[in-house]
């Protein structure tokens, strides 16, 4: 099996993941580096399942910085296997909070680099119209650049969580400005 279909199983990627990593814990295969490589692996999945922003922000360093919660989650995951009542909730609790916490940092220095060389050419097309004006209503950018909208509107969803762009308004009145 290719690691692209076992992503496209019924269950998210991350709940995958997750239970992969806290069940290689729990088997502890080598005498030592295991939680090194486990967190290698979590790299590795996790940019096979297309969370990109893993090379930009250390998920080693995050552990590291919270390793009493680390310990606790995994132990208290790891102490209901084989029992009637097994659940990883405490490791996902940690887990997805650690990849939220990257993730908001990786969006953060994403959003500090020069956005040239992180926007598509329709994205960069949309970011350098809404350069020239005070605001401008979705309509008028998909006229201005020539990209169909709902392109134009995954656009503003970048854009707007790489905090260069802010909506104002609702409904028709809808309009985006650059911050």
């Amino acid at each position: 099996m290719d690691s692209s279909s076992f992503f496209r199983k019924k269950n998210h990627p991350l709940l995958i993941i997750a239970n992969f990593i806290v069940e290689f814990l729990q088997i502890h295969p080598f005498q030592d580096g295991n939680g090194r490589l486990s967190r290698i692996l979590t790299n590795f999945l996790l940019l096979k399942a297309g969370y990109l922003y893993m090379p930009y922000v250390s998920h080693e360093k995050l552990i590291e910085d919270n390793k009493p919660d680390y310990y606790m989650a995994l132990r208290k995951s790891q102490k209901t296997f084989q029992t009637s009542h097994e659940t990883i909730t405490h490791w996902l609790d940690f887990f997805l909070k650690i990849l939220f916490q990257q993730s908001k940092i990786a969006i953060e220095l994403l959003s500090q680099e020069n956005i040239e060389k992180i926007l598509s050419v329709k994205q960069l097309a949309v970011w350098q119209y809404l350069q020239t004006v005070n605001e401008a209503t979705p309509k008028e950018i998909v006229e201005k650049t020539k990209i169909a909208r709902p392109t134009v509107n995954q656009i503003f969803y970048k854009l707007i969580r790489l905090k260069k762009i802010e909506r104002l308004g609702l409904g028709r009145s809808t309009r985006y400005r650059k911050l």
